[in-house]
């Protein structure tokens, strides 16, 4: 692969604010704890030196940390806000990786000519700080948070991958549920009456809904695609007791049980909801308040 086909590849990692929250703050603490452990850009000559003791350079390493926090943050919520781009390629973000260096580096110069004015009293001085200090800072600084950056990377990018895998999960699950539905090839379902003898036999994808008449259950079902309606002596709650193992069947109503598989759509009738079964509207059962908002989350999945 190119260079340059690199560059092309999709990357939508750091979009989300959670997402850019983590990259600014690990950042952050990354720079801060790198610099205290190995003491780079000459602080650990200045401590051996004397002329600085290691809280004054604990507080210079805290400021700059701050410096970092505060440029990656009006970075990424405000200058990539005003500067969009669409295509959330690889090259867009390690721009505006460049750039955040470039930021933190600039702004840690105004500073220091701020305060050390002193030592650039000369053209030569000052070309020596612009030149070389800030070329080499710059390189630096990209070498060391180039690590929290590939660590947050990973983090994100596996992140991604386990949530992925969970939609899939979920997805192939809905796949298979259907395919076994529509394939024919599902048990039959035998429904019992109160003394647990077998009363009817039908294939699920026969079912169309169960309804609770007192003592009784009236089974809607489709024999050679004709409606027909069987009741049978047993409770409500005890045949959806003995059915609770069968997916797609789905309580709707205190007195009404759908079969998920088969229904049409959810139609409001007469500021009322309600599951059309089939397609001539001559089976609607309806919906209660009740069971309305997880009937809609079932129908999403069917």
């Amino acid at each position: 692969m190119k260079f340059r086909q690199l560059l092309e590849l999709p990357f939508h990692h750091f979009q989300a604010k959670q997402e850019k929250w983590l990259y600014v703050i690990s950042c952050s603490v990354f720079f801060m704890i790198f610099a205290l452990v190995y003491q780079p850009f000459g602080l650990s000559a200045e401590i051996e030196s004397g002329e600085h003791t290691f809280v004054q350079l604990f507080a210079l390493i805290g400021f700059i940390s701050t410096v970092v926090f505060i440029v990656l943050c009006v970075s990424q919520f405000v200058l990539r806000e005003r500067f969009p781009n669409t295509k959330n390629d690889l090259r867009y973000f390690l721009k505006w990786f460049l750039i955040d260096i470039a930021l933190v580096v600039f702004l840690s110069l105004i500073v220091e000519i701020t305060f050390d004015n002193d030592e650039l009293n000369s053209v030569e001085a000052i070309l020596d700080e612009l030149v070389f200090d800030v070329v080499m800072t710059y390189f630096a600084l990209v070498f060391v948070l180039l690590y929290p950056v590939l660590g947050t990377c990973m983090y994100v990018y596996l992140k991604q991958l386990h949530n992925d895998k969970q939609q899939l999960k979920t997805d192939l699950d809905v796949v298979t549920t259907h395919y076994k539905m529509v394939s024919g090839n599902e048990e039959l379902i035998k429904i019992l009456d109160e003394k647990g003898e077998c009363k009817l036999t039908i294939p699920l994808n026969n079912l169309y809904a169960i309804e609770s008449k007192n003592q009784y259950v009236s089974i809607k079902y489709k024999r050679n695609d004709i409606l027909m309606e069987q009741c049978i002596r047993t409770r409500f709650s005890k045949l959806l007791d003995e059915l609770q193992d069968i997916p797609g069947i789905y309580k709707c109503h205190r007195s009404f049980a759908i079969n998920l598989f088969n229904v049409l759509e959810l139609k409001t009738i007469n500021q009322k909801p309600n599951v059309i079964l089939d397609e001539a509207e001559a089976l609607r059962i309806p919906v209660s308040k009740t069971y309305l908002k997880d009937v809609k989350a079932q129908l999403s999945k069917y």
